[in-house]
């Protein structure tokens, strides 16, 4: 039973791919996407990947839909209906990399288990419970790191195209409405509360900083669009600390390790640490997400005919 559940979610996501590829109006392939995002959501969760899975869901399908259903909305002059045209050319290419990737998969050999184990036998040196914290934190420090540095540039990025120094600039709130309104009330504390859970449970279960942090920009997100300026109140120098701060703990951590060892990104044995950076980086990721959301050029196109 478990087989054919698995096929079902493996066909299904190959078949939105191909109608999102096919999709001959921009809002059916929007559509598309957020779906398969859900699927793929699903997929990361049949394979045990809990922590992927709620990435997914949270910025695959969520945030990630809001940002393209905005871009549409920002299209004023009708388009013409696009003609897609699958070249031959592009054939070869995609067989020579689904051969490679089904050569990887039959050249594994049965009894590999693999970096499981070297994961769990140097877990102790972390001074964390969790396998996937201690890499995200200890063993591959520096791509985290740089992860986020790649949403800060992101952010600049839309300022840049904004032409402005100010993320929230001259956004405007949706339009309050009863049911809008509600749902929110209702949904909110709710949504932080999960948020914060996730972040706690990171350190010694599936969860933390980006899982918690993804959860609060699609509840910041929902809190702007049902019409609540609450957001537009924070001080813009705080919005910028809390954008910076996940890098910039990142950094702090970086620098400071050098005054006591050789090795750059080291950590004392202590738990201290872990909590800061993790803090940090949830808020951070929050920010930086809502950012995007907010500032993002379609809403600001919206905003010119106010």
């Amino acid at each position: 039973m478990d087989l054919v559940f698995d096929l079902i979610i493996g066909l299904s996501l190959a078949g939105v791919s191909w109608r999102i590829v096919r999709a001959r109006e921009h809002f059916q392939a929007i559509v598309l996407f957020i779906t398969f995002g859900l699927l793929l959501s699903l997929a990361w969760t049949r394979l045990k990947s809990p922590d992927i899975a709620i990435a997914e869901a949270a910025v695959g399908a969520g945030l990630a839909g809001v940002l393209l259903m905005d871009t549409l909305g920002a299209l004023s002059s009708p388009r013409e209906r696009a003609k897609v045209v699958i070249s031959l050319k592009l054939l070869i290419p995609c067989l020579f990399l689904a051969g490679l990737m089904a050569y990887s998969i039959l050249y594994i050999p049965e009894d590999f288990q693999g970096l499981g184990i070297v994961v769990r036998e140097a877990l102790p040196q972390t001074h964390l419970e969790y396998p996937i914290t201690a890499v995200l934190l200890d063993f591959r420090g520096y791509d985290t790191w740089l992860e986020l540095g790649v949403l800060l540039v992101a952010v600049l990025g839309v300022l840049c195209i904004r032409r402005t120094d100010n993320i929230k600039g001259t956004m405007l709130p949706a339009p309050a409405e009863p049911v809008g309104s509600w749902i929110v009330k209702l949904l909110l504390p709710l949504m932080v509360l999960i948020g914060g859970y996730l972040l706690w449970l990171g350190a010694f279960a599936p969860g933390g900083a980006f899982q918690g942090g993804v959860v609060l920009a699609s509840a910041g997100v929902m809190l702007w669009q049902s019409g609540h300026p609450s957001l537009g109140l924070m001080p813009r120098l705080w919005w910028k600390i809390l954008l910076c701060s996940g890098f910039l703990s990142f950094l702090i951590l970086a620098f400071s390790s050098l005054f006591y060892t050789d090795q750059l990104l080291t950590h004392p044995a202590t738990k201290t640490w872990i909590l800061g950076v993790e803090y940090a980086a949830t808020l951070s990721i929050a920010l930086c997400l809502i950012s995007l959301v907010l500032g993002s050029p379609a809403r600001n196109h919206e905003n010119k005919g106010v």
